[in-house]
């Protein structure tokens, strides 16, 4: 008997205990956290008053890098005499480089390679003779020296003239120009808007880089054995011909995109 009564006691304390706590809780104010989302690791992003805005911005700079590569491509029956005839072509480009005073130290070279030719008479391989080829990769400062070595080049037998490309010796030094420049175009764009509507630009809220790059075309040549050669004068006098600067690109395209987010005041 006296049991049931302490049961009956501890039902009732525990009934009160959660009304009590009941009546608490809803006595708390209610408050609303100001957030937008919630993010993936379970923070809050506060919703702040913002612009975002894009911008793009490309310009020219004058090249004061010109790569030229060139390739030597020598047949024959005999492998030495092709080995020796590649030699002597190669000892060419090395002249003309030297007498245009271009650093022995800015041609780059590939090994050279000699593959086998065949032919197919009644379903039997024989040997035609043997390909030696080389490329080369020649890099000057001016495009007037670019001009002149390819001028120098063309006529040359066995010389092929692969292409001419343009670029810049400080390529981040460059785009970091740009980049600021894009960035301050951002930014002006931004407090136009917020003018517009009464409003002041606080602080930078994000930031993207939305691409951009150093950009060329590179120009191709085909030797044709005369083309850029001497010319013969109208009195049967030999001359040279003056580089022809118009067949080398002399600009690069550099740009920047940027996405940038303004808190707004």
């Amino acid at each position: 008997m006296m049991q049931k009564l302490l049961n009956i006691i501890y039902l009732i304390v525990l009934v009160v205990c959660v009304c009590l706590i009941i009546r608490v809780f809803n006595a708390q104010p209610t408050t609303v956290p100001t957030v937008n989302a919630a993010n993936g690791d379970g923070t809050a992003t506060i919703e702040v008053p913002h612009i975002e805005v894009s911008a793009s911005e490309t310009k020219k700079f004058a090249a004061d890098k010109f790569e030229m590569n060139f390739s030597l491509e020598i047949r024959g029956k005999d492998k030495e005499a092709v080995f020796k005839r590649i030699s002597e072509r190669r000892a060419v480009i090395f002249e003309n480089v030297k007498s245009l005073d271009i650093p022995q130290s800015d041609v780059e070279q590939n090994s050279v390679d000699i593959r086998k030719e065949w032919t197919y008479r009644n379903n039997k391989r024989e040997l035609v003779g043997y390909v030696a080829t080389q490329n080369f990769t020649i890099t000057v400062n001016r495009k007037i020296d670019a001009a002149a070595l390819v001028q120098a080049l063309s006529p040359e037998p066995d010389v092929e003239i692969r292409r001419t490309a343009v670029g810049l010796k400080d390529e981040d030094a460059v785009q970091s120009k740009v980049i600021k420049v894009v960035g301050e175009k951002a930014k002006n764009k931004a407090k136009n808007y917020a003018e517009g509507v009464g409003a002041k630009l606080g602080r930078v809220l994000q930031i993207n880089g939305e691409g951009g790059g150093v950009y060329y075309r590179p120009i191709r040549f085909r030797t044709n054995g005369v083309m850029m050669a001497k010319s013969a004068m109208m009195d049967g006098a030999v001359a040279e011909m003056a580089p022809d600067e118009s067949a080398i690109a002399d600009s690069v395209e550099v740009s920047a995109s940027v996405r940038v987010m303004f808190e707004l005041k």
